[in-house]
Parts: structure tokens; sequence; C-alpha cells
């Protein structure tokens, strides 16, 4: 099962339906950023008062920032006991003004409170699905939290070239599949020292699909091929698909390739920073690189606290901005975002984008936050 972009281009619209959409200029100066930079902010969630938690998956630390003061401080620590963790992912909403993050080797879902103190976590059902889970994708009002499957079927030692999404509510401990998505499959690539299986998803520019959750528990996929996006769920349940929608292919040329392997040796540099240890990996060859970007890049699709499906589409290297194409709960195109080149949705606030900003110079990242 594949998954598409929801690519529409304005002069695709009718003028009443194009007059109507929004458009956010995040270029400019930010609402509020936050001095002190990050590594890799894995998500951020905001809350009342211009404060956030963050998620830093490269320091494998977890941070309470306030833009309004300019400060972050490290809650938590790196273990294995109460208020511990070893790998914190994503924060996602919880109820009461809670606040959820996978543990992905821990495997268990940490609980933080607004005031940014660790509480019980909750174990992780990684045994309800063959293979187990990957990553929290998102949780719904009603406090069930999502999970996306993982590709390796344990039982038959095979790889699918889909996986399920997982709906896990905590209070019954009840775990249901409803439905799946295509992970791009494993394809065979010319490396140094001969032919290797690898996940389409490890390689650059991966095409492969992507979902979220939207507030009501439906699950909205944006699918590559065709590019559409189709919405499960719903009272009564059912399956909404979009029209197959347009997008224009970027082409992957000498000057992205080289771009993509620059990021890579900067990513090893700032890993290596911050364990102390050098990571060697010779460079990505030109045979892994496809001939074209994806319509979407899958790792940029989230959803916000009011139901709103925010898609970061491809762009070229000598782009000066990228973006963001924003739908409503009902598939429908309501607004555009810029942002720039280098900069990354990675939350939301009330009323606000959080934005993850890596500087050219230093490659460190910096977290701002927009009105939107």
């Amino acid at each position: 099962m594949r998954t598409t972009l929801l690519v529409v281009a304005a002069a695709l619209l009718s003028p009443s339906v194009a007059s109507a959409q929004r458009t956010l200029d995040l270029t400019g100066p930010a609402h509020r950023t936050l001095s002190e930079p990050f590594s890799q902010v894995a998500g951020a969630r905001g809350l009342p008062g211009d404060v956030a938690i963050v998620s830093d998956q490269l320091e494998q630390r977890v941070f309470l920032v306030n833009f309004a003061e300019d400060s972050r401080t490290q809650i938590g620590r790196q273990g294995s006991g109460p208020g511990e963790y070893r790998f914190p992912l994503r924060p996602l909403a919880a109820p009461n003004g809670l606040t959820w993050m996978l543990d992905a080797s821990l495997r268990r879902v940490l609980t933080v409170s607004a005031a940014g103190r660790f509480q019980a976590s909750l174990a992780a059902p990684y045994a309800a699905v063959p293979g187990g889970l990957g990553a929290a994708i998102g949780t719904d009002r009603a406090g069930q939290l999502y999970f996306e499957g993982s590709s390796f079927d344990a039982e038959t030692g095979r790889f699918a070239d889909s996986v399920a999404i997982v709906r896990w509510n905590p209070t019954t401990n009840r775990v249901d599949v409803i439905g799946r998505v295509w992970s791009g499959g494993r394809i065979r690539v010319e490396r140094r020292g001969g032919a290797a299986s690898v996940a389409r998803s490890a390689l650059p520019f991966p095409e492969v699909d992507a979902w979220v959750v939207l507030p009501d528990g439906r699950i909205a996929i944006i699918e590559q091929r065709p590019h559409r996006l189709r919405i499960l769920g719903g009272s009564p349940p059912g399956v909404f698909t979009s029209p197959e929608l347009v997008s224009t292919r970027v082409p992957v040329t000498a000057a992205e390739r080289n771009a993509y392997r620059e990021r890579e040796e900067a990513a090893r540099m700032v890993a290596a920073g911050a364990s102390g240890a050098a990571q060697r990996r010779p460079p990505t060859g030109d045979a892994e690189f496809p001939a074209t970007m994806p319509a979407f890049i899958a790792s940029s699709v989230l959803s916000s606290p009011d139901g709103e499906i925010w898609v970061g589409r491809s762009f070229a290297f000598n782009a000066a901005t990228r973006r963001y194409d924003i739908f409503d709960a009902t598939g429908r195109l309501i607004g555009v975002a810029t942002l720039r080149r280098d900069a990354t949705v990675v939350g939301f606030g009330s009323g606000l984008v959080l934005v993850a900003r890596t500087d050219p110079d230093d490659h460190l990242v910096y977290l701002e936050s927009y009105r939107r």
C-alpha cells in the first residue's frame, strides 16, 4: 500500500478556493528564538506560557524550554530507573496536560508533567504485533497512543513492504491494528565491497509514505504514488481518498548529491562531539541516490493540535526557501507555509509553530517559535 503527497498548485484551484487559503511566511524574524542550541531536535511540544518540552535525539536528553526567559533546563537524566531514559523520542500530547515520549531503548512510554517532572512510565505494548513497534507517531484527544509497527516479522524472518498502524489504549491495555502504510520495502544497492539489501527509508531522499493522527482518532495517510491523501476512521468508520494531486519532481543532480554528503559528514562530526567517538563510514555512492526526489519528505509530515496536516515538500539544493502545504482534517488544502531552506517544523504550541533551524556554519540547531 502506498501513500502520496498532497501537493496542489494554486493554479489548479478555483479562484474562490485559492483566495481562501492562508499564507504563512516563516522566513523572517521569529516570535521567540532560544539562544542555546541543540544537536538534533527530535520534536517539540508547546505548553502554555511560552514553554515547550524538547527532546534532543543525538544528545539523548530532554529539556524544558522557556522562550520568554531564553532558558532551557534538562529534565530527567540518562539511566534506567525512575525519571531516567536512554533514547527519548518526540514528545506527544497526553491527557490532563501531561506529555508522553517513547523511549526506544527502554521500550517504555515516559510521562512528564507540565512542570517538567517525570512521573510513572507506561509499559509500551511491544509484543502486540509481529516485529514489535517502531516510533510513537501521535495521540488522540481520548488519550490513545498510535505507533508504527516494524517492517520485520520475527515469526517469518522476513521484511514486509508495509508497516502496521497500531492504536493502544493505556487505560484498557487494548491494542488494535487499524491499517497499514507502505514503507518502501527493501532494495538492493551497490556499495563498496558488493551489493547490500537496504531499507528504502534508510537511503538518500527516500520515497516512502507517511501518516499522522488527527485529534479525533482518524488517521491521515499521505501517499507518494499516486499523490493523494487518505483518511481512515471516523464515525461511522470509513476511508476518504482525495483525487490524485499534481506535484513536480525535483531532479537529484550532482549538487544535491554533494550537499547530501556534506550534511552526512557534518552530522558525523556533531555526533562525534556529542558521543566523544568518531563514526567513520564511506560517503554515500552515486548509485544509492534516486534520479528524483520524492514529492514530499516523509519525516516532515506533522499534525497540529487543531487537526491540521503539515506536509513538507522536497526542494532543490539551490532553493532559498522550502514549502509546507497545510491541509485541514477533511483533506482540503487550506494554506502554505514558507520556511528558510535550513529550517524544519518540529512541533506546535497554542497559536505557534515551533521550528528547528540548522546553522550552516556550526551545524547546530536553534529552536524558534513563530505565530500562526
